[in-house]
C-alpha cells in the first residue's frame, strides 16, 4: 500500500508527464486551479489539507508574488470580524449603510486606510498574542488592539493546514491569448514551526490581510463576510517556515 508521500509524488509525476496543459482559469489563480483540477481536487476554503494530508500550492517559476499561507478569522474577541468592520470599516459606495474592511499590514511598518487610520501588527510575545493594531494616521497613537490571534490558535492552524506542503513549480508559455503550464518540479516542506512563523512576522516577511465585507442580500444581510483574511508571504520565503525540505523532480 502506498504511503501518502508516495501517492502524491506519483500524482505529480502523472501531471508532469502531460507537459504543457492549458490553464483552466485566467489571471493569477489559474495555475493553482489548473494543477488541482488535474489532481482531482475540488476547490474549497476549508482549513484542511488538500490531498492525502498535503496542502497543495503551485506557482510560476519566475513569480515573486505573495502566496497565501493560510486564512483564518481573528479568534479574539468573540465576533471579531463584526467588531472590526463596524468600527473601522469603510462604507460601500453603492450601499453606504454597510461596511467593508480591506487592508494589508506588517509588524514592521504602518499602513494607511481611508486617510484616517494606520494598521500594524503587534506581536506580543509576553502575552502570546498577535494583535491587530489600529493607530491614528497622523500621531500614530494606538486606538485599538483588542482583536487578533492567540499563539495557540496560530500554532493549531499551522500544524493542521501546513503540516505537509507540496509546492509545485511550473514553466509557462502563451499560445495566442491562452496560458499553458508545464508542472515540472515539486518540493515537499514539512514540520512548520510557530517560532519560525513568529520570527518571520518580526522580520516583516509575513503580511496579514484583512478581507472583511458585508452580506448585501439574503438571510445574512448586513452580517460580516470574511473574504479570506489571512497570512501571506513572498513565494521564495515560504521555505523559511519549515524545518524539513525535499525536492522532487
Amino acid at each position: 500500500m502506498k504511503s501518502n508521500r508516495e501517492f502524491i509524488i506519483e500524482k505529480f509525476r502523472e501531471v508532469k508527464a502531460l507537459e504543457f496543459v492549458k490553464s483552466n482559469r485566467k489571471h493569477n489563480t489559474g495555475i493553482g486551479k489548473t494543477f488541482e483540477d488535474y489532481l482531482g481536487i475540488v476547490e474549497n476554503n476549508l482549513d484542511e489539507p488538500d490531498l492525502a494530508g498535503y496542502e497543495i500550492k503551485a506557482h510560476r517559476e519566475e513569480s515573486q508574488s505573495y502566496v497565501t499561507m493560510f486564512t483564518k478569522s481573528p479568534n479574539f474577541p468573540a465576533k471579531a470580524n463584526a467588531y472590526l468592520n463596524s468600527r473601522f470599516g469603510i462604507p460601500y459606495e453603492d450601499n453606504p449603510s454597510l461596511n467593508k474592511l480591506h487592508t494589508s499590514m506588517f509588524v514592521s511598518r504602518f499602513n494607511t486606510l481611508n486617510g484616517k487610520y494606520s494598521f500594524k501588527l503587534i506581536n506580543d510575545r509576553d502575552a502570546k498574542l498577535l494583535k491587530i493594531g489600529v493607530y491614528d494616521i497622523n500621531t500614530k497613537t494606538l486606538i485599538d488592539n483588542t482583536a487578533g490571534y492567540t499563539y495557540e490558535c496560530l500554532e493549531r492552524i499551522l500544524n493542521k493546514k501546513l503540516k505537509n506542503l507540496f509546492y509545485v513549480s511550473a514553466e509557462r508559455e502563451y499560445r495566442g491569448n491562452d496560458e499553458y503550464f508545464h508542472f515540472n518540479k515539486a518540493e515537499i516542506y514539512s514540520e512548520p514551526s510557530l517560532e519560525r512563523f513568529l520570527n518571520l512576522i518580526d522580520e516583516g516577511l509575513i503580511m496579514y490581510d484583512i478581507r472583511i465585507g458585508s452580506y448585501q442580500s439574503g438571510k445574512k444581510y448586513g452580517k460580516p463576510h470574511d473574504h479570506g483574511s489571512g497570512f501571506r508571504i513572498l513565494e521564495p520565503n515560504l521555505r523559511l517556515l519549515f524545518n524539513q525540505h525535499e525536492t522532487i523532480e
